[in-house]
């Protein structure tokens, strides 16, 4: 590897985890590499087993190999053991040369591309998961349903994604195939985030006003009826846009749409209406469309309740860092995938303070010669002064570093 750590450690946890809760750790395994990455040694521990501490180095010469590893760090946090010093998330990894745009084309659906560990070994011509169905083992470890397996395949079923992730860390280091090796350096960056951040992200969660989702869930019918009778431009009548459970009726909108007079709407090359967000912006024009939007959203989430919270009124989704191919989160069950009103559902705990950041420029830039081209500070009521205000204001409550995770 181009930097030196004495022991490197690939690792894989198995868990049990309820909607918003934390997860609840079954088994781990993980393999003990020299500095040449060969095997030294297997670690194996079952629920029980799990020590204070982990049961390896963790000090600055030790590295922490995983894929998509803000999911084994989360167990970190639920089993509180420390967080290591440095950590390779192979998923980063994979994603930097995978997450490719492609031309655009709005009409062509694609289908998306797997990004799971199996799909980056396949990349890397690694074989593995003989006899075992993975999907379903993840699916039955994760509700709970493990027993029906046994201890000894759920042991097997995790050895065998350490095993490949091993072979999968040896291949990206080095090169295989035409592919180049991988920057460890800047993955051990983007890690930092990836990994380590998206950690500590999920297993804070944000806090939910309960109460106030107990009483929409509880009146929902009535809620919805509100809300169609405020925001439905067509509400009432043969033109209405929603069905009047709330529920989207692409037929409804389409007639909807005829009926107002909109000279046009982008189509798929399918023939059917584009009903991605974006193109709802881009139509904003037509009148009354930014209800109809806001109500498709909004809806979505109440009718639905799939907002997992756990028994701490904590709101966990995953965040599945870089997960677009823009490099975004591509997080999921989120407040912050429906429209921006349902965030009043969020709660701020007595003593705390609840801090909204969204910013979409960057205020300085450098010319590649180590100076600074913008340096004004931006105006009172823009974002940037926002943001900056904020910053100092978090800068007497929290360390740098916790204000990092916590953006």
């Amino acid at each position: 590897m181009s930097l030196n750590f004495r022991s490197v450690v690939v690792l894989d946890f198995e868990y049990e985890v309820e909607d918003g809760d934390l997860p609840r750790p079954l088994c781990m395994v993980a393999y003990e590499l020299d500095e040449r990455l060969r095997h030294k040694r297997t670690i194996r521990l079952w629920r029980g087993e799990f020590g204070p501490k982990p049961p390896f180095e963790m000090g600055p010469d030790t590295l922490v190999v995983a894929y998509a590893a803000w999911a084994e760090l989360t167990c970190f946090q639920a089993l509180k053991w420390q967080t290591p010093a440095h950590v390779l998330d192979l998923h980063a990894a994979y994603l930097a040369i995978s997450n490719i745009l492609m031309p655009y084309e709005p009409d062509l659906i694609r289908s998306k591309a797997r990004k799971g560990l199996s799909a980056a070994c396949r990349a890397y011509d690694i074989d593995g998961w003989e006899n075992i169905d993975k999907l379903t083992m993840a699916e039955d470890i994760g509700e709970g349903r493990w027993r029906k397996h046994g201890k000894g395949r759920v042991f097997k079923y995790c050895q065998a994604d350490v095993e490949a992730t091993a072979k999968l860390l040896r291949r990206m280091v080095r090169g295989h195939a035409g592919r180049l090796p991988i920057d460890v350096e800047r993955t051990l960056f983007w890690s930092r985030y990836s990994g380590m951040a998206v950690a500590q992200i999920q297993a804070k969660g944000m806090f939910i006003d309960t109460f106030l989702w107990g009483l929409v869930q509880e009146h929902k019918g009535a809620v919805v009826e509100h809300l169609l009778r405020r925001f439905d431009p067509g509400y009432g009548t043969e033109f209405s846009v929603f069905e009047p459970d709330g529920s989207w009726s692409y037929a409804r909108f389409e007639q909807w749409l005829a009926n107002t007079g909109a000279q046009a709407w982008p189509r798929l090359r399918s023939g059917r209406l584009d009903l991605r967000k974006d193109t709802f912006k881009l139509m904003a024009h037509v009148p009354d469309i930014a209800g109809v939007r806001a109500l498709r959203e909004g809806l979505r989430v109440i009718t639905s309740a799939k907002l997992p919270i756990g028994r701490d009124s904590r709101n966990r989704p995953s965040l599945f860092p870089f997960g677009t191919l823009t490099g975004r989160n591509a997080h999921a069950r989120s407040l912050f995938n429906a429209h921006a009103g349902l965030r009043s559902f969020m709660a701020c705990p007595p003593g705390r303070i609840l801090v909204y950041l969204d910013w979409r420029a960057h205020f300085g830039a450098s010319s590649g010669t180590g100076q600074t081209i913008a340096t004004a500070i931006p105006e009172p009521g823009t974002a940037g002064f926002a943001f900056i205000a904020a910053y100092l204001m978090l800068g007497t409550l929290v360390t740098r570093r916790r204000f990092r995770a916590a953006r």
